[in-house]
């Protein structure tokens, strides 16, 4: 994106607006925010109540979402304005070029159970990742019709979804986007083809005997309705075969995703989240249609960016050195890191992140410790980075746990394979894994590690022209913790 100063944006913002000047409350918030400063670092630069600072903020993103047909944000209100200078020479400069986007939240089973993917600023938070928002973006404008977003639970998957769908770009081009999230309750494929076509599937439909008509049909509507899906939590759509692969459990989804990349045109895009590595589509035939982005933790800045999100500022080098120490065990895990900066801003910690370190600081300490520890492995560890705080367990430990329990019922072996695996203190060689489980068949053995691998649960280092894997910190917490009870007898 070009560079813009916040005089520049301040113009464009009243030119937009229609007005001659803003106040001179909301010309602070807006070209502090522009500078990237949070509203609680602007009310304290300022003098100002943070609440009546929050509001000024709020009532200018109204304001631009009704100018402009389209939801702004703090999350993308520079994106929107450099779109809107960008093109307003042009035949998009009007403010009709802004299309509202028609969101639909559709619901995938009876539970109401969609508060997650509401495109809420205050819930979403959103930091860093930039390059990557840009890049996916020209993806998803180019020949990429399907985004697959995968990694483990907390990853930011979903977050991701929703802030490609407030680029500029792509919200005008896909003005209608379609959020359907997934759970575990069995899924048809049927279910998910009248959430589309509603009304234009008859009454009177048999499945039984039209299915093939049902797939064509929907991927009709998507070549005469341009619309951007997003379809959260593909895995629980998924079941595992004899060899560790995944399949769709409704067999009509794999030739819904076959048809759709393979017909012309398609002016419809696909974003799909996951926890396990998707089906291929169409047998690779069309890789250049489809793009899996595997999702990391934060990097350190991000990361501290995140804690300032949640008005959660290092006052000292020792303070921001606490933050770097946690986000370096938590691997930059974004959910636990949003819980963490959570609670160091809420009572009784109250932002002082100093009193945060005294009460759980040693959990820390003792990763760290372990981490450079010359034995190699220990069954003896004491890992609690999952629930080690009310907040933590509830919020992390629980969405850790399910992926537990469904590797454990639909992969027995690979489930051992895991929680013998946590007992290494570091990345190892693939030979050091199926060592863990030697007594088993060899290709019992592969089909393990790689049922692991499938589901993103195995980090990779490279070493020297070799590749170690290891268990992400967060897993690896929880895995000890199974260990403690493990009676691997039981499963196999």
């Amino acid at each position: 994106m070009e560079k813009m100063t916040d005089d520049e944006a301040l113009n464009i913002l009243e030119e937009i607006l229609e007005i001659k000047q803003l106040n001179n409350v909301q010309k602070i918030v807006f070209c502090q925010a522009w500078s990237g400063q949070s509203y609680m670092q602007i009310a304290n630069a300022f003098d100002y109540d943070y609440s009546y600072i929050k509001d000024t903020g709020s009532q200018l993103w109204q304001m631009l979402s009704t100018a402009l047909g389209q939801k702004v944000t703090k999350l993308n209100f520079q994106s929107v304005l450099k779109h809107y200078a960008k093109h307003r020479e042009s035949q998009f400069a009007s403010q009709s070029a802004f299309y509202r986007p028609e969101v639909e939240l559709l619901e995938s089973s009876p539970s109401p159970n969609y508060s997650t993917l509401s495109i809420d600023e205050d819930e979403t938070r959103w930091v860093g990742r930039e390059s990557l928002v840009d890049a996916l973006t020209e993806k998803i404008k180019g020949i990429s019709r399907v985004l697959m977003l995968v990694g483990i639970t907390g990853i930011g998957k979903s977050s991701l979804a929703i802030r490609l769908s407030l680029e500029p770009a792509i919200a005008q081009t896909w003005p209608f986007l379609h959020v359907i999230r997934f759970d575990a309750e069995q899924q048809t494929f049927e279910q998910f083809a009248r959430l589309l076509l509603k009304e234009q599937m008859r009454s009177d439909f048999e499945l039984e005997h039209e299915s093939q008509k049902l797939v064509i049909d929907l991927v009709n509507y998507l070549q005469t309705h341009p619309s951007l899906l997003l379809l959260d939590m593909i895995e629980e759509i998924l079941e595992t075969g004899d060899r560790g692969e995944f399949h769709y459990k409704d067999p009509l989804f794999a030739q819904f995703f076959d048809r759709f990349i393979q017909v012309e045109p398609m002016p419809s895009r696909l974003i799909l989240t996951s926890q396990d590595r998707l089906p291929v589509i169409a047998e690779g035939r069309y890789l250049e249609r489809s793009h899996l982005e595997y999702l990391k933790g934060l990097n350190p800045d991000e990361a501290l960016e995140l804690f300032g999100s949640w008005e959660v500022y290092p006052q000292t080098d020792e303070e921001r050195e606490y933050l770097q120490r946690i986000v370096r065990v938590y691997e930059g895990h974004p959910l636990a890191l949003r819980v963490i900066a959570g609670e160091i801003r809420e009572s009784p910690y109250n932002r002082d992140i100093q009193a945060y370190w005294h009460d759980y600081g040693e959990e820390i300490v003792t990763i760290e410790q372990q981490q450079i520890a010359s034995d190699l492995r220990s069954s003896a560890d004491s890992v609690t980075l999952a629930n080690y705080s009310i907040n933590l367990t509830d919020l992390v430990k629980c969405r850790i746990e399910r992926t537990f329990i469904r590797l454990r019922v639909s992969s027995p072996l690979a489930y051992i394979l895991l929680c013998m695996g946590a007992t290494y203190r570091c990345s190892v060689e693939r030979t050091a894994w199926l060592l863990l489980i030697a007594d088993s068949p060899k290709e019992a053995q592969i089909i393990a590690f790689q049922t692991l691998q499938r589901r993103f649960l195995l980090e990779t280092d490279s070493k020297a022209g070799r590749v170690f894997y290891r268990l992400h910190s967060l897993i690896r917490s929880i895995a000890l913790q199974h260990l403690v009870n493990f009676k691997p007898e039981s499963l196999l």
